[in-house]
């Protein structure tokens, strides 16, 4: 384990919502679980910092799709639909930070916008100072999935994985693990059978893979599933990220600590 790295923590909304129901709603057993595990790493490894990133899961892509905001115009009900899924997400957010809490974790819900803004068609980061602050404090920062705005006053879906990749640039010593449904990266999704994930890719195996790989999008996500992420992740340099099933007891203890869990990527 590196000295004072920073780990850049998602727990997918598959994960941690029912998110297939349609309807806002958290998983406590597995949001429990997640931060049991989470609070045993911090007591093992207190110098290691984490920021804590969450996807909308049930409380954001269907509200999404329901309010057609995506590159329309924000006029009229589309107005007061972004004000309903921003609050939504402000509400998983507090739900997931009393779990959190209740475990005895330190863990202090930002919201997004606070340290993101778009610029010349591009997602960026700033307000950094602040974020570094609240590291240093001994707090664990919670970031989400969220809406943002754009120069053009049109809605803009702020993934958690575009985020962590924003974040992992901006910290040089770190590292970024995705805790998902499914138990790591496949030659095929779905997979078939007793199928087992890839346990590594390089940038040019990624590469492979996604030119392999169709877009497969449910009618409740609006970032792109599997294909999505790692295309998001071709951007990182120099950076480890492990992607492995967080809904199996221990895999995060094993994902934090370094062990052979999931899918590896070295980019």
């Amino acid at each position: 384990m590196v000295k004072n790295q920073i780990i850049i923590l998602k727990f997918g909304g598959s994960v941690i919502t029912e998110k297939s129901s349609g309807r806002p709603r958290i998983r406590e057993a597995a949001v429990q679980q997640l931060a049991k595990e989470l609070k045993l790493f911090i007591q093992r490894s207190p110098k290691t910092r984490i920021i804590l990133l969450h996807g909308a899961g049930s409380f954001g892509h269907p509200l999404v799709y329901q309010h057609k905001l995506l590159e329309r115009p924000l006029t009229g009900s589309r107005l007061l639909g972004f004000a309903e899924i921003v609050c939504s997400m402000r509400h998983m957010a507090n739900l997931l930070t009393d779990n959190f809490r209740a475990a005895k974790l330190p863990v202090l819900p930002l919201q997004t916008s606070a340290v993101l803004n778009e610029k010349n068609n591009a997602m960026v980061l700033f307000n950094l100072y602040h974020l570094k602050q609240i590291l240093d404090a001994g707090f664990i920062p919670l970031l989400g999935g969220d809406m943002g705005l754009t120069q053009k006053k049109q809605a803009v879906v702020v993934s958690a994985d575009r985020l962590a990749v924003l974040l992992a640039k901006a910290f040089p010593v770190s590292r970024i693990i995705f805790a998902s449904d499914v138990d790591g990266v496949f030659d095929k999704f779905p997979p078939s059978g007793n199928t087992q994930p890839l346990p590594f890719l390089s940038r040019k195996n990624l590469r492979r893979l996604l030119k392999k790989m169709n877009e497969q999008k449910s009618q409740y996500d609006t970032t792109g599933g599997m294909t999505g992420k790692l295309r998001t992740m071709l951007s990182l340099r120099g950076k480890e990220v492990i992607i492995f099933n967080g809904l199996r007891p221990g895999n995060l203890t094993k994902a934090l600590a370094g062990k052979p869990i999931g899918t590896r990527l070295m980019l």
